[in-house]
């Protein structure tokens, strides 16, 4: 199913498909093992039953949509829906063959789901762009039958998550300062405030079940280095590369610099880096 994105987050749509939503679909396995202790935690709070029908929002390359299939079963069903067409190309990819599973190509602030349809609707970092969140879950919840929950995942702080910390910090050290993001401006950390978020779920008219700060960790398979240099490819590094007109030479330095600032957390398994999450539970009365 392909439907539109347009509208009030075009701005989201247009990031998401060119420049940095090429560089994630080219980067999706590394991003799926670097995330996959979130993964399996979202998956483990929201009690993905057999034969439910999943909405999974900001599902990028897929890589969550295909975790709940997996735990959904034959009788169930998941439709996995993004903003950005490039990462949904991947997503049908890894799914070929498989049944029960279709991506919509949507803004899902404003798509016209069918109502009252899903059981349960996960999100892992795919809820915290809309530009309006309040209008964006209220659209989500007529999604959901009576009684069905929401279960997603957001990042907390950035001074809390080093994975970015220090990844902007060797940018700026580099190249210069650019301009932080706003608080609760559409992004990366936009649900930091957790009672912000449980406002918004309020307001959407979502009963607010759990709201909790998370630690957990990523884990990138070799050594700092490897770290490194997937992190100066997307994120704090890639924008301040973007806006300052570095060159691949500066891109070498900056995971130089970040390779000695992940040298700490180098473990038996690979590079496991804190990070600090905020998990998220509600239901549509």
């Amino acid at each position: 199913m392909r439907g539109e994105a347009v509208g009030a987050n075009a701005g989201q749509a247009a990031f998401w498909t060119t420049g940095p939503g090429l560089k994630w679909a080219a980067r999706h396995a590394g991003l799926d093992a670097l995330f996959a202790p979130i993964t399996d935690e979202l998956m483990r709070r929201a009690g993905i039953d057999a034969g439910s029908r999943i909405l999974d929002v900001g599902c990028g390359a897929g890589d969550t949509t295909l975790a709940a299939a997996d735990l959904t079963g034959a009788g169930g069903n998941v439709t996995g829906v993004d903003i950005s067409s490039t990462l949904l190309e991947v997503a049908r990819r890894r799914a070929t063959g498989r049944d029960g599973i279709e991506f919509v190509h949507a803004d899902a602030q404003t798509h016209r789901f069918h109502p009252a349809t899903f059981d349960l609707l996960i999100s892992r970092f795919g809820l915290m762009f809309f530009a309006d969140p309040v209008s964006g879950f209220v659209n989500l919840a007529k999604a959901l039958r009576p009684g069905a929950r929401l279960s997603f995942v957001a990042w907390a702080a950035l001074h809390q998550n080093p994975w970015n910390r220090e990844a902007r910090a060797a940018g700026v050290a580099r190249l210069g300062d650019v301009e932080p993001d706003r608080p609760r401006e559409p992004g990366q950390f936009a649900f930091a405030e957790i009672g912000y978020v449980a406002d918004i779920l309020s307001k959407a008219g979502l009963t607010v079940i759990c709201a909790e700060e998370v630690q957990s960790h990523l884990l990138v398979s070799g050594r700092a280095a490897d770290a490194a240099n997937l992190a100066t490819e997307i994120g704090p590094v890639s924008r301040i590369l973007r806006e300052k007109g570095g060159a691949e030479a500066d891109r070498i330095a900056i995971a130089a610099d970040l390779a000695r600032r992940f040298g700490d957390y180098e473990a038996a398994d690979g590079v496991r880096i804190p990070a600090s999450l905020n998990f998220f539970e509600a239901m549509r009365p």
